[in-house]
């Protein structure tokens, strides 16, 4: 591999981001269905307790409305605040949070014939090709996967989209064939190199 650099400023969002989906692309669709079970499991308590909420509030407020009626749409709604507002807010104040605590000093990526190296005044990451288990996109990244980890690298950092797409090809050469494969089934990597 020709060696590769850049230089940008690190964002904690986008690792909070990619961290969110390394799950599916880490465990297998069984343990994740299993995992999503208990986590619903818990969401229909939170839902038996808005149903006594509404069942109160229909009794109060809303007799005319079924009870039914009430406590789905009040599950509905909690399940949809949470979703596109608790989880974003999180991520959003998590990132403020270390961007904040974490002094930022301009990131140097390199790439060469060895792997993968992120440094800065605080970090000195190596990542050997072998170690990279798959490569996914998020909106904002390309993310590394290895181990339970996602080690980003922000899409903006590049130039322009001729040299990311160059890149991308570059890692997925270097890449084992089984994380070339699997990094192929992600339709937003491949998006990227269309």
């Amino acid at each position: 591999m020709q060696p590769f650099s850049l230089t940008y400023q690190v964002d904690f969002e986008d690792l909070f981001k990619a961290s969110a989906v390394v799950a599916r692309h880490r465990y297998p669709k069984a343990y994740r269905v299993r995992a999503n079970a208990i986590l619903y499991g818990m969401m229909v308590i939170g839902g038996a307790l808005s149903a006594a909420g509404g069942i109160v509030l229909h009794n109060t407020v809303l007799p005319q409305v079924p009870d039914y009626a009430l406590i789905f749409v009040l599950f509905i709604l909690v399940g949809i605040f949470y979703s596109k507002v608790m989880i974003p807010w999180l991520y959003r104040y998590s990132a403020k949070y270390v961007n904040a605590a974490h002094p930022r000093s301009p990131m140097q990526f390199t790439a060469d014939d060895a792997g993968l190296r992120w440094k800065d005044d605080d970090i000195d990451f190596f990542l050997r090709w072998g170690g990279i288990e798959g490569v996914f996109a998020t909106p904002e990244s390309l993310s590394f996967l290895s181990g339970i980890i996602a080690l980003v690298l922000p899409l903006d950092a590049f130039p322009d989209p001729a040299t990311r797409k160059a890149f991308l090809t570059e890692v997925l050469d270097h890449i084992t064939p089984e994380a070339a494969a699997k990094s192929r089934a992600d339709k937003k990597l491949m998006a990227l190199l269309a």
